[in-house]
């Protein structure tokens, strides 16, 4: 039965065809050109386990003993019987350390059914922290606690008190021995067995979840390696499976001979692949699961699985996140690392706002560890695959609560982008304020999509105006939104703006300000937000500020310098033509002082500027707003922080 399953599971197995061809390769190769460690990593769900799976059928199908273990052998004593016992169940029968390892399983029973054994003893040969060296076995990053964690002094006394035990019941020395150190009595015997067993067929032993087994089987495979067991045979492979990359500063000098894997989602095309072969040919379902899975292999294939008709699937965000945090079990860490994947990037002025300002620091450090957590310039953000069905649980956990704390990292990074202090002259050239423009712009749109879409379609119109790319940047950003606000009205808006190729800024803007004509005059038949527009032309640049530069127009929100963000602000750097304002997320008009020559306070007006000649030409239309905000007024400037989800 064991061959049928394993043959079914090849048939459907998609991808990793090079991975799998490179370790059959390998197989084959002389001892002198060959790798003897094969390093597989990659978040949950990426198929680290089915890959290893097939590497295992590979291994059998060229005669290979292979054995494979994962965090079920609790301890080293457990994982050596399981490759003994795996391996004589494929014709290797491993002699020595089998009979030895039967004496230390009766001597073992034995203490264990004595009443008169203490504690420590017990103790001794039943948790395996005391086994491993006698040393603590300490929690791993973003793991939570591990069981059976005691102290190095609790294990130095628990071995003194054991000793005395073993060696007043027990007559033979070596015995006393076994009990104490069981690592270093059977290992040593079990070399002996896969060096005598590897003159006929070739091995592969494999870990899985190493993530969860490597405090205490990492230190043993690098004495392996060293030798320090016993010479190992030339024809023996390891197999290593986690999430995480194999440490340099311990693997390092083997690098010579290992290969590392990082396994990425699936391509499109295998994405498809696998749903034809599952029997998913309907095209708006298997869109539907490309979208919720992220390509992800696991979710790709339990979506496949699940009730689907008409487009119409399940969605399994739970489960993703579910499988994800599987080895966290502090609830409170789990809602953090949800919490932290509300954001496209982080940094720890972020994270004060989401969790608090004392915690900030600590929880950027925590979330670095994650392997799905990706660090570039000094900030993290969450790999998509991951981060997409976490934004999706949180929304449909809370969607008011979804929606406050997207208010509040608007907030916030509106606050960063006007600490800048830049003027409409030279935002545009400055990386990290139009950086901070973009963010702000999703948040907002996150935050409430139908009452900001008109003006977030105004903000782009002025993007497309800093060039092709930042306009390619923006409708990335957009279809961002669109996708983890769940609003199909920004989805179909994309759509309609995207083109073939790199996007021309002056049509892509004419179409923005087309599409945004259109939205806010559908959001205007809405008694609860009237709208009104005043002619624009498409073509227009913003108002370009001097000494005496343009006012803020009414309603147009992204200003810069000494303009403020809202309705019927004056202000004498301007506002931005096509800004975040008016549609009830402004801030409530400061009337803000024009500088010289210009014009102040609420209305907006544009005053006398000292530039003329080129600066006239590029006036921008004004787009008018209502003024009283019955949204945003109690908003306050700085974004407070926001304790859990």
């Amino acid at each position: 039965m064991q061959e049928i399953i394993r043959a079914r599971q090849s048939d459907d197995f998609v991808g990793r065809q090079q991975q799998r061809d490179d370790f059959r390769a390998n197989l084959r190769c002389p001892p002198d050109t060959r790798k003897f460690v094969f390093a597989l990593h990659g978040q949950a769900g990426i198929g680290k386990t089915h890959l290893l799976r097939q590497l295992h059928g590979i291994a059998l199908e060229i005669g290979a003993l292979t054995a494979r273990t994962d965090e079920n052998e609790t301890d080293l004593v457990a994982l050596m019987a399981a490759v003994s016992r795996q391996i004589a169940g494929q014709g290797g029968e491993t002699r020595g350390f089998s009979q030895r390892f039967a004496d230390y399983q009766r001597r073992r029973d034995e203490v264990l059914a004595d009443p008169q054994a203490p504690s420590a003893a017990r103790e001794l040969l039943t948790t395996s922290a005391v086994r491993v060296a006698f040393s603590a076995v300490r929690a791993l990053p973003c793991l939570g606690v591990l069981a059976d964690a005691v102290t190095p002094e609790e294990a130095n006394t628990w071995l003194d008190q054991a000793s005395a035990f073993f060696a007043a019941k027990f007559r033979n020395h070596a015995d006393v021995q076994l009990l104490l150190s069981p690592v270093d009595d059977l290992a040593p015997l079990l070399v002996d067995d896969l060096r005598r067993l590897a003159q006929h067929r070739q091995l592969v032993l494999m870990f899985d979840n190493f993530e969860r087994t490597t405090e205490i089987v990492e230190p043993w495979l690098l004495r392996l390696l060293e030798g320090h067991f016993g010479e190992l045979p030339t024809t023996l492979v390891l197999a290593i499976a986690g999430q995480y990359p194999l440490d340099v500063n311990k693997w390092g000098e083997y690098a010579a001979i290992t290969v590392d894997w990082r396994l990425d989602p699936f391509t499109d095309d295998e994405a498809r692949t696998l749903l034809r072969r599952k029997g998913v040919s309907d095209q708006p379902t298997i869109e539907v699961i490309l979208e919720l899975s992220g390509r992800l292999p696991l979710l790709v294939a339990t979506l496949a699985d699940g009730p689907h008709t008409g487009g119409a699937v399940q969605d399994l965000s739970g489960m993703a996140v579910e499988r994800f945090l599987k080895w966290e079990p502090d609830a409170a860490r789990r809602s953090d690392v949800l919490l932290a994947a509300l954001p496209r990037v982080l940094d720890e002025d972020v994270l004060a706002v989401l969790a608090g300002p004392r915690r900030a620091a600590g929880l950027f450090q925590w979330l670095r560890e994650f392997p799905f957590v990706v660090e570039s310039h000094g900030r993290l953000h969450f790999q998509q695959v991951v981060r997409g069905p976490m934004v999706r649980h949180g929304r449909g956990r809370s969607p008011s609560r979804f929606a406050e704390l997207h208010r509040a990292l608007f907030a916030h990074y509106r606050n960063r982008r006007l600490g800048l202090g830049l003027s409409e002259r030279h935002c545009w050239a400055d990386a990290e304020w139009r950086r901070l423009l973009f963010e702000e712009t999703y948040h907002l749109l996150c935050a409430d999509s139908r009452r900001s879409l008109s003006s977030g379609l105004r903000a782009g119109a002025d993007v497309c105006l800093a060039g092709a790319v930042a306009a390619r940047h923006w409708l990335d950003m957009l279809a961002e939104a669109g996708r983890d606000a769940d609003d199909p009205a920004i989805a179909e808006c994309v759509r309609a703006l995207r083109g073939d190729g790199e996007p021309d800024p002056i049509e892509l803007r004419r179409k923005i300000i087309d599409r945004a004509d259109s939205t806010q005059r559908s959001v205007a038949r809405t008694p609860a937000v009237p709208w009104s527009r005043s002619d624009a032309d498409p073509t227009a640049r913003p108002a370009v500020a001097g000494a005496g530069g343009a006012a803020g127009v009414p309603g147009a929100g992204f200003d810069s310098g000494a303009g403020a963000f809202g309705p019927g602000i004056g202000g004498g750097a301007g506002g931005l033509a096509s800004g975040l304002g008016g549609a009830g997320w402004s801030a409530p008009g400061t009337g803000g002082a024009a500088s010289a020559g210009g014009a102040a306070g609420r209305g907006g007006a544009l005053g006398a500027s000292s530039q003329r000649g080129d600066d006239e030409e590029h006036q921008r239309p004004s787009w008018l707003a209502d003024d009283d905000d019955d949204w945003f007024d109690d908003m306050p400037k700085a974004a407070p922080p926001v304790i859990g989800l």
